[in-house]
């Protein structure tokens, strides 16, 4: 079953480069914050690649040994990934947060106060921060909490990917960004050309300032 689910994944992403790698630790909690993998810089595995499964995205790479590698996921609460909500494009910021995480959840924070956000969205990646591809599955939206002190809203996002019982996982080690028009570049900040994914940059992002995300 995994093995059809990643070909499929392959088939569906032709312009990606993929290493398969085994989860061989975890830490000790209800939900997976942080794993070690098989597969290190002697196979090409490098910080800051993304980390996925044919359900959707887990996290990114932390640290890279020579034969292993940490996978920080993406309800751990450094995790931070430029998305938006896949209906209407609204864009957001997906971060762990300590007090969910223990549910297995994250949060998409950030979005416009009249965005439109239903539960049952589902949650992609924006492209934005030079890590993360654009349009992958992030997971979907089970609750709209506004916040009265910033005006804008947040919602609590449940990841696609299976954060408990997973035991293979893929690495992007490669891909090319898919062209935007200069409408969505100016929208989302993404860039405009192919990048390898362990290159890290700073990214003039959709809410008016510099930030670093993942």
């Amino acid at each position: 079953q995994w093995l059809t689910a990643f070909l499929e994944m392959k088939r569906s992403h032709t312009d990606f480069t993929f290493a398969e790698a085994v989860i061989t630790g975890r830490e000790s909690a209800n939900h997976m914050t942080v794993c070690t993998i098989d597969r290190g810089t002697a196979h090409g595995i490098a910080e800051d690649m993304p980390v996925v499964t044919p359900d959707g995205v887990l996290g990114y790479i932390d640290e890279a040994g020579l034969t292993w590698a940490k996978v920080r996921t993406l309800i751990e609460s450094s995790t931070s990934i430029g998305a938006c909500i896949e209906r209407t494009g609204a864009l957001g910021l997906i971060e762990g947060n300590f007090s969910l995480a223990s549910d297995g959840i994250c949060r998409i924070t950030y979005l416009a106060a009249d965005a439109d956000v239903r539960v049952g969205d589902r949650v992609v990646t924006s492209g934005t921060g030079g890590i993360y591809p654009r349009d992958l599955v992030i997971g979907y939206v089970i609750e709209v909490i506004p916040d009265e002190f910033s005006r804008t809203l947040t919602a609590a996002v449940r990841p696609a990917a299976d954060l408990d019982g997973l035991k293979t996982l893929m690495i992007i080690t490669e891909y090319t960004v898919t062209p935007y028009t200069y409408d969505d570049m100016l929208r989302s900040g993404q860039r405009l050309f192919p990048v390898a994914a362990d290159d890290t940059h700073r990214d003039y992002d959709a809410f008016g300032g510099f930030v670093m995300i993942k």
